[in-house]
């Protein structure tokens, strides 16, 4: 009975940091999404100046005003792309030159053949990530640091595979 507890509460608490991370996610698109709006309506107010001063027959009286509304979109962009590769971090991502997403594992690009240039140790860690971690006796996906299959209840830590066989296959 306690060994079927331990399972659902170890099911429960990878429910919770999968939930934890899908809250997290939401929360980097939705900053992503408010700053792309603040930079539509920066270029709204680039547009007024400048067609303000246009109309004023001084196009140069805009100058400063579009200056000082350019450097609010460049720091802008520049917390899109902290945020974005926060957002990249959370999903085990990585961005080609090309624009393509990939696993953190990829070595080449699959839209333009591209190879990655990865270190060794940082290659390892990416394996290590995406690897499918499977149950010993009935080959059920596990996560990682799973003592006990979620499918069949088998105990996956390595000194109980010889001693204890799991029980019967699905």
């Amino acid at each position: 009975m306690k060994k079927w507890l331990d399972v659902l509460k170890e099911g429960a608490t990878r429910a919770a940091d999968k939930a934890q991370r899908t809250v997290e996610v939401t929360k980097l698109a939705a900053q992503i999404s408010g700053k792309r709006k603040q930079i539509r309506d920066v270029h709204r107010q680039i547009g007024v100046a400048a067609h303000t001063a246009f109309r004023q027959g001084d196009l140069k009286a805009a100058e400063p005003e579009i200056a000082r509304l350019t450097m609010q979109i460049d720091a802008l962009e520049r917390a899109i792309g902290n945020l974005e590769l926060e957002l990249q971090r959370l999903n085990r991502e990585k961005t080609c030159s090309c624009g393509k997403r990939v696993p953190y594992s990829a070595r080449f690009c699959p839209d333009c053949g591209k190879r990655f240039e990865t270190a060794p140790e940082t290659m390892v860690v990416a394996v290590e990530i995406e690897a499918t971690i499977r149950c010993v006796n009935c080959d059920g996906e596990l996560d990682e640091g799973d003592k006990f299959c979620l499918r069949c209840g088998s105990d996956q830590r390595e000194e109980h595979h010889a001693e204890t066989p799991g029980p019967e296959r699905d």
